[in-house]
């Protein structure tokens, strides 16, 4: 009955990672710049877990990740940095053509797929493989109103 009572609480102290589970994410591609040396752009959805978190970081061998955003204003689209994205409880996150979107940098032979990390505040990491695809495949995929074609 101790043994049992301390696992419990050992199981009850340690911290819940909120991240979806490692094959909670879907959808995942890479749109691979046609311009050399330009950035490709990564795109996702998942699920969070019970509890919120912030995703705060991306990462992939071999190039450099950021967490990106897109809007309008004025008829103007902006693109900026993210330093995070805070995930509640249960939310379906997408990052997508023409909103939320990883930029990265560094490819210099664009691969068939590409490794990518999810990092969390919680501590969590969730790793994918996200296929490639050029820009003309890019293009043929159903994709919002609202493209986001230069990268």
């Amino acid at each position: 009955m101790i043994r049992l009572t301390v696992a419990a609480a050992l199981l009850l102290s340690a911290p819940a990672l909120a991240a979806p589970a490692p094959d909670g994410i879907k959808d995942a591609w890479v749109r691979i710049n046609p311009a050399p040396g330009r950035p490709a752009a990564g795109y996702f959805r998942f699920t969070n877990g019970p509890r919120a978190d912030r995703l705060i970081a991306a990462s992939t061998p071999g190039g450099r990740v950021e967490l990106h955003t897109m809007t309008m204003d004025g008829g103007m689209m902006q693109m900026r940095k993210l330093d995070g994205l805070d995930v509640p409880a249960g939310a379906t996150v997408e990052f997508k053509p023409g909103a939320n979107h990883l930029m990265i940098f560094g490819l210099t032979t664009p691969p068939a797929s590409l490794p990518l990390t999810l990092e969390f505040a919680s501590g969590a990491k969730v790793s994918v493989n996200a296929p490639t695809r050029s820009p003309a495949a890019a293009t043929a995929a159903p994709k919002p109103a609202m493209g986001h074609e230069g990268h």
